[in-house]
């Protein structure tokens, strides 16, 4: 094989190299628009899917990215949820992360009752706490910023809807010993990275017994709006209002999960 004919073949795979990362971005995208036009019962152009996609990825300049689709989603959360609003919510979202962590960090989750959470994740907390003390270390998270929220999911399964959020947060997360000793993570240099968390209400709630899942979703008093810890109850203990067969509308929208996106974590120098 002479070196013309190897400079060709070499000129050609490098030629070929970007459009088949080209052709599988494209791939990529009309399956994400498609499966959006299934979900969503409309169409929408592949430029207006990319803008919303890049606009909702904007962030400060010390955020991590993230998946935001509001304007694809928020259409549909207030085509079912007239009523839903999603500026005096963000607040919320970023009190509820800020709430949890420094639970976790004060082991102690009495702050956690304040919040529309689930009991579920209450009970998480507590078993976190649990394994902290049993392995006698302690984890921090000071100086806790979240920077921007966006929602970047919208689903209805098990009878319940759920709106998926990310927020891109930056700390200092570290782990000391009994002794104080630096265990990991640093002091002084802050981390960024990405929270997913869920926001859940019941829209059938014969659904979400079937499924298992009606518990985790928080449940109100129709009398006094007491919050109750199960479904299961018989009365209200705050205001004696017996719970047999409870209407939909006393499971209002809570809190139902929060997790990192670890992938997404890096450092901030």
């Amino acid at each position: 094989m002479s070196a013309n004919t190897i400079g060709l073949i070499i000129a050609g795979l490098l030629f070929a190299l970007p459009v088949a990362v080209i052709l599988v971005i494209i791939i990529r995208i009309r399956i994400m628009i498609r499966q959006f036009e299934k979900e969503s019962g409309k169409k929408i152009r592949a430029k207006d899917f990319i803008r919303d996609m890049k606009s909702t990825d904007a962030t400060v300049k010390s955020a991590a990215p993230l998946n935001g689709m509001d304007r694809i989603y928020l259409p549909q959360i207030h085509r079912d949820f007239p009523d839903f609003q999603l500026t005096p919510l963000i607040p919320q979202i970023e009190t509820f992360i800020k709430t949890y962590l420094n639970a976790i960090e004060s082991k102690d989750t009495k702050s956690l009752d304040k919040l529309s959470i689930a009991p579920s994740l209450i009970d998480r907390a507590d078993e976190i706490i649990t394994d902290l003390r049993s392995r006698d270390i302690s984890v921090f998270y000071d100086n806790i910023v979240v920077h921007r929220t966006v929602i970047s999911e919208y689903v209805k399964e098990n009878g319940m809807t759920i709106i998926r959020f990310q927020s891109a947060v930056g700390y200092l997360n570290y782990t000391v010993n009994s002794k104080g000793k630096l265990i990991s993570g640093s002091r002084d240099v802050a981390e960024e990275t990405v929270f997913v968390t869920s926001y859940a209400r019941v829209l059938d709630s014969e659904l979400a017994r079937q499924a298992g899942v009606i518990d985790v979703i928080g449940l109100n008093c129709p009398n006094c709006g007491a919050p109750l810890r199960s479904s299961s109850v018989s009365f209200c203990e705050f205001c004696g209002t017996g719970m047999k067969n409870l209407p939909d509308d006393v499971f209002g929208w809570t809190f139902t999960d929060i997790k990192e996106k670890n992938r997404m974590t890096k450092k901030l120098f």
